[in-house]
């Protein structure tokens, strides 16, 4: 009804205003959906918060809309502009009852969402609200509920201890997964079945984003805040992140580690990362403008370039916290991509990439001789296919903390532990400080 009293505003043509909120809703339920069989979830309003990054980096979205689908949005926005331009009406007493329609219901849903507000108890369940109460109201109310949740606590910065690790390496590599798990053909990653016999911990990482939220898991190792307790923030914790810098790896370690190193080869104005980075004590940045065209692999800077720039930093550096995010195996995964049969078997080829780095990063480590800590995760399972609109579906990806020049007696764990992100977060303190 608002949507329908602003357009008769714009429009002053009843049926016109009616057509135009029937448009809007149908290209929610549309985008809602093609976001379910992409990335197995509802439309979400922080989704809205990334149309600026759907204007810049319009490849990483593209892939989840369909050609048909492009091909009705243009055509419809062409004859949308093509019906307000002939069908509007210069009728002031219409346009006044539209002003009138809106402000009326305006003033009606802000109450309604107020006291929908109080009555939240349990957090979210995008999909029991979705599917309880509808797309719209569960948009409008968790945007609500977000904006008036209270701050996050402080937290102190821990003292070190004599123990700690020289310095500390983690590795976010994307769409990092096990091959083996996907699909029956592919064998398991030779260096990461290594990795889990010689490491301190290990097991699967349990995302709560499937094919895509790099910033979910990344957010949670980070800043170790559960989503229990981001409430509705958990759908993109970048959006409120500067609330709580005392959170983050950098900060919390600051007395352990003066120099803390963020390796990213993409823009780091992506998710506000630029803006972020400082305010969690991160003092030494590389982007992607340290990197050139010969470093791509595919689409994007490969993980073996990222490899040679942290391996240089670590010979010239030591007493350091590196956080680092690779990007070579990011989507679309698209038949012809490294000149292969399927976006399937290319996502293969550059995991196998990610499996090196980790081989490689472990041996200089051990022929350092020197005592750094090795975190190494996947931030998410890609999206190759088509997912079906049920809840549940698995998201593990592996991860493996290693340290294979610690102090004598440092005990391999030899059975799994899996762990959310932020439980990652406090096991890297865990080993770190103890």
């Amino acid at each position: 009804m608002m949507a329908t009293g602003i357009f008769l505003c714009l429009t002053g043509v009843i049926w016109l205003s009616l057509l135009l909120s029937a448009i809007l809703m149908g290209l929610l339920v549309t985008a809602s959906n093609l976001k379910l069989r992409l990335l197995n979830e509802p439309l979400v309003f922080t989704d809205f918060a990334l149309i600026d990054a759907f204007m810049k980096h319009p490849r990483f979205y593209l892939q989840g809309i369909p050609p048909a689908v492009r091909c009705v949005v243009v055509a419809g926005g062409a004859g949308v502009l093509y019906l307000l331009a002939w069908a509007s009406s210069l009728s002031v007493g219409l346009r006044l009852m539209g002003c009138i329609e809106a402000v009326a219901v305006g003033l009606c849903l802000w109450w309604l969402l107020a006291r929908g507000s109080r009555s939240d108890e349990t957090g979210p369940d995008v999909w029991r609200d979705v599917r309880e109460g509808g797309l719209l109201p569960t948009l409008l109310l968790y945007a609500w509920r977000c904006h008036e949740l209270a701050p996050l606590p402080v937290r102190p910065a821990l003292l070190r201890t004599a123990a700690a690790p020289e310095s500390v390496i983690v590795i976010q590599c994307e769409s990092f997964a096990d091959p083996a798990e996907l699909k029956n053909e592919w064998s398991p990653l030779p260096e990461l079945v290594r990795c889990r016999q010689e490491a301190v911990q290990w097991g699967r990482l349990l995302p709560s984003g499937l094919g895509a939220y790099t910033m979910r898991s990344e957010y949670g190792v980070l800043c170790g805040d559960d989503e229990e307790m981001l409430s509705y923030r958990r759908f993109d914790p970048f959006l409120t992140a500067d609330q709580s810098p005392s959170h983050a790896l950098p900060n919390r370690l600051k007395h352990f580690y003066e120099t803390a190193l963020f390796l990213h080869p993409y823009d780091l104005r992506f998710y506000g990362r630029n803006r972020l980075l400082p305010l969690w004590g991160f003092n030494d940045v590389i982007g992607r403008e340290c990197f050139s065209e010969q470093d791509r692999v595919g689409p994007y800077v490969g993980d073996a370039a990222l490899t040679a720039r942290l391996l240089t930093y670590l010979q010239k550096n030591d007493h350091f916290l590196a956080y680092c995010v690779t990007i070579e195996n990011h989507g679309p995964w698209k038949k012809g991509r490294l000149e292969q049969s399927s976006g399937a078997e290319a996502w293969h080829q550059h995991v196998q990439n990610g499996d090196a780095m980790l081989r490689e990063l472990l041996a200089e480590i051990k022929g350092s001789g020197r005592d750094i800590m090795l975190v190494f995760f996947g931030d998410h399972r890609p999206a190759l296919e088509a997912l079906p609109a049920v809840e549940g579906l698995e998201r593990g990806t592996p991860y493996v903390i290693l340290r294979p020049n610690g102090p004598e007696g440092s005990r391999v764990s030899s059975e799994p532990v899996d762990v959310t992100p932020a439980e990652l977060h406090r096991s890297i303190l865990h080993h770190v400080s103890s």
